[in-house]
């Protein structure tokens, strides 16, 4: 109890409850994560990460955490990107809910969550572009997540960071044949 609240009346208090609630454990660090309490986020994502096109391997990692639980997604986070996190959570038999608050703070768009608290070493998944720059691959593949890659491309995708793979498409015959270019032959 606050040295404020233990010089205050039980009226006080009470009329003080009844405007704003009874008091919240750790409410500001709930605000940040979606409603919950820190050490029950196994990964979260930003709102900017969320709204990325392709997914975050790492989330999918999370959701198959033996702890993980659910999946949270900010109701702010446009349908159709939260459609591609909500299939994977569905995939793998996780709940999910959207959530909103004007009391929530911060970046965050996603968590994956458990019941109860978690040992985990980082919860914070880093930034896509960051972490493939980080492991060679080219700005072209970065940049075009979602992009049709030729033989040569894939490859490099396979050889540097096969967990990316999901977020692209390997060219085939038809394709070649239409004329579709790779995004390292492309005027990007």
């Amino acid at each position: 109890m606050s040295e404020e609240q233990r010089g205050k009346s039980e009226l006080e208090k009470a009329v003080e409850q009844g405007v704003s609630g009874p008091p919240e454990i750790k409410k500001d660090e709930k605000n940040r994560f979606l409603g919950e309490f820190k050490e029950r986020v196994i990964r979260y994502l930003t709102y900017e990460q969320v709204v990325e096109p392709g997914t975050y391997s790492e989330i999918l990692d999370a959701i198959n955490h033996p702890q993980a639980d659910k999946l949270i997604i900010d109701r702010e986070v446009n349908d159709e990107r939260a459609r591609d996190y909500i299939d994977l959570a569905l995939k793998n038999g996780l709940e999910f809910k959207r959530i909103d608050s004007p009391n929530f703070k911060g970046d965050v768009g996603l968590v994956v969550v458990s019941g109860e608290a978690v040992k985990t070493d980082k919860i914070q998944v880093m930034d896509r572009r960051e972490k493939l720059k980080k492991q060679g691959i080219s700005d072209k593949i970065i940049k075009n997540v979602g992009s049709k890659l030729c033989d040569q491309c894939w490859s490099e995708l396979k050889e540097k960071a096969p967990e990316e793979l999901r977020n692209y498409k390997k060219m085939n015959i038809f394709d070649k044949i239409a004329g579709v270019k790779c995004v390292c032959r492309g005027d990007d």
